[in-house]
C-alpha cells in the first residue's frame, strides 16, 4: 500500500463526512430531533444506516482474522447479524416501531410499569454498547498500527473529526454520513472482490467451503451465530432506528434489505481471510490479515481504497453506538444536576464524554471478536426474554421481568466459571426464562392470596 495515498484519501473522506454531518445537523431543536431524526426516516436512508451499523470493525477485520484461523465457518458470525436484521424485517422491527418511546429500555416502563426496570435495562444496554464501541476503536487502532501508522496525534485527529460531527448533529448526522460510508465501503469491497476473482478465477475453487471445517469451531458456533442475532432484538442502536422510521412498514422493508446486503458484503472479508490461510500467507504479529492478503493480490491504489473503506465501516458503527449510548443516558435517567443547562448542550456534552471515554478504555483490551461476543451475551442473557415477551404482551409481569434479568445475569457469570456441555449462551437465556416463570408464579400466588 502507498501510505501517502492512503493518508490523503483518509482525511479527504473524513472532511467530506464532516461536511455531510454538519449539513444534516441544521434545525435541531429538540431531543427527538437529535436522537430520532424527527421520526421521519425514509426507506433508503434507513436501509443504509441499518447496514452501516452492523458492518463494522468486528465483522470486517475480526471476521477476516478469525477466517485466517478457522476458515469459512466464520461466515456464521456475520450471518448472525444478517439474520438478526431479517428477523427485524420479518415483524420484530414493526412491533418495536409501534412503541411511542425513545429507547428500548423505556419499553420496560411502558409494559412492566417500572422505572426501576427501565434503569436496570438501560444500564445493561449502556455497558454492552460501550464495550462494542471500545471494540470498534480497538479495531481502528490495530488497523492503523498494522499499516505502520502508530501515530497518536494522527489517531486523535481521526477520531476528533468523528466526535465533532456526531456530537453536533445527532442521529440526523449519523444517518447522513452512514449513507455515504455504507455506499463507499460496499462498492470498494465488492469491486476489490471482483477484481481478485477476475484476475485469477481459480482462487474461488481453492476456497470452496468444506463441511469438516466446522468441527474445529463447534464451541464458538452458538456465540458467533446466536448472540448477534438475538442481540439485534434488544440493541438500542437498532431499536433507535426502528423508532425513527417513518412507518412500521418502512422499518420492516429497510431491515430486510439491509440483512441481505450485510450478508453479501461480509462474504468478502471471510473470503480473503480464508484465502490468506489457504495460500500460506504469513501475517506479521499485530498485522491485519485482510490488508496483508489484499496488498498481495491487488494494486497499491486498491489497497489504499480498501483501507479507507475498512475505516469507514468502523466509523459508521462507532457513530451509531455513540449516539445510542447518549440516548440511553439522556432519556432514561433524570440528570437533575444539569437542569440549568440547555437540553441540546447536555446531549452534545454527553456524546463527547462517551467518545473520549471509549478511546481511553480501548487501550486495555485486545481481541475484537471475543469482546463483541461477550458484550452481546451480557445484554442477551439479561434482557432478551423480557423484551421479547413485552413485544407480544401489552401488560407484563414486573416480578417475571425482574427475576428474568437477575437469573440471566447469574447465568452469564456462572457459566463462565462452571464448564457445561450445553452452549453457555443458550443456557443463560433458558435460565432467564426460568426466572420469568418464577416471577410470574410468585405474582400469580400473591394475587390469589389477595383475592382469598
Amino acid at each position: 500500500m502507498n501510505i501517502s495515498i492512503f493518508i490523503a484519501l483518509l482525511f479527504v473522506l473524513q472532511i467530506f463526512y464532516w461536511v455531510v454531518g454538519r449539513y444534516a445537523s441544521k434545525n435541531l431543536n429538540t431531543k427527538e430531533d437529535y436522537f430520532l431524526a424527527g421520526k421521519g426516516v425514509r426507506l433508503f436512508p434507513l436501509m443504509m444506516t441499518f447496514l452501516a451499523t452492523q458492518v463494522g470493525g468486528g465483522i470486517i477485520l475480526g471476521a477476516a482474522d478469525e477466517a485466517y484461523l478457522f476458515g469459512w465457518p466464520v461466515l456464521l458470525y456475520p450471518l448472525g447479524a444478517a439474520l438478526g436484521l431479517i428477523l427485524l424485517g420479518a415483524g420484530v422491527g414493526r412491533r418495536l416501531a409501534q412503541f411511542q418511546v425513545s429507547t428500548v429500555a423505556q419499553i420496560f416502563e411502558v409494559v412492566y410499569q417500572s422505572t426501576m426496570l427501565k434503569k436496570i435495562a438501560s444500564t445493561l444496554s449502556i455497558i454492552s454498547l460501550f464495550m462494542i464501541l471500545v471494540a470498534q476503536i480497538i479495531a481502528s487502532n490495530k488497523f492503523l498500527i498494522s499499516l505502520g501508522l502508530s501515530n497518536t496525534p494522527l489517531f486523535i485527529a481521526f477520531w476528533a473529526i468523528v466526535i465533532i460531527y456526531t456530537a453536533q448533529g445527532g442521529l440526523k448526522a449519523v444517518i447522513s454520513t452512514d449513507m455515504v460510508q455504507a455506499g463507499f465501503f460496499s462498492i470498494v469491497f465488492l469491486v476489490c472482490f471482483g477484481c481478485v476473482l477476475y484476475s485469477d478465477p481459480s482462487i474461488a475453487l481453492i476456497e470452496i467451503p468444506r463441511l469438516e471445517d466446522f468441527t474445529n469451531v463447534s464451541s464458538k458456533l452458538s456465540g458467533w451465530l446466536l448472540m448477534p442475532l438475538l442481540f439485534m432484538v434488544i440493541e438500542q442502536d437498532m431499536g433507535q432506528r426502528c423508532f425513527a422510521g417513518a412507518s412500521p412498514r418502512i422499518v420492516s422493508q429497510a431491515a430486510l434489505l439491509a440483512g441481505i446486503g450485510t450478508m453479501i458484503i461480509c462474504i468478502v472479508p471471510v473470503f480473503f481471510g480464508s484465502l490468506a490461510s489457504a495460500t500460506g500467507l504469513e501475517v506479521p504479529a499485530g498485522g491485519s490479515v485482510l490488508m496483508a492478503i489484499i496488498a498481495k493480490t491487488t494494486s497499491p491504489w486498491m489497497s489504499a481504497l480498501v483501507g479507507c473503506a475498512v475505516l469507514a465501516a468502523i466509523i459508521s458503527t462507532a457513530t451509531s453506538l455513540i449516539n445510542a449510548i447518549s440516548s440511553n443516558i439522556s432519556n432514561d435517567f433524570q440528570l437533575s444536576f444539569l437542569k440549568q443547562v440547555s437540553a441540546m448542550s447536555v446531549v452534545r456534552g454527553i456524546t463527547c464524554i462517551i467518545s473520549i471515554g471509549a478511546i481511553f478504555f480501548a487501550f486495555y483490551f485486545d481481541n475484537i471478536v471475543d469482546l463483541l461476543i461477550q458484550s452481546y451475551e451480557l445484554s442477551v442473557s439479561c434482557l432478551f426474554v423480557p423484551v421479547v415477551i413485552a413485544l407480544f404482551k401489552k401488560e407484563g409481569n414486573f416480578f417475571g421481568a425482574l427475576l428474568s434479568i437477575v437469573f440471566g445475569a447469574i447465568g452469564f457469570c456462572l457459566f463462565r466459571m462452571v464448564a457445561i456441555e450445553f452452549p453457555k449462551e443458550i443456557a443463560s437465556i433458558l435460565l432467564s426464562l426460568v426466572g420469568y416463570g418464577c416471577g410470574w408464579t410468585i405474582a400469580y400466588y400473591q394475587s390469589e392470596r389477595q383475592l382469598a
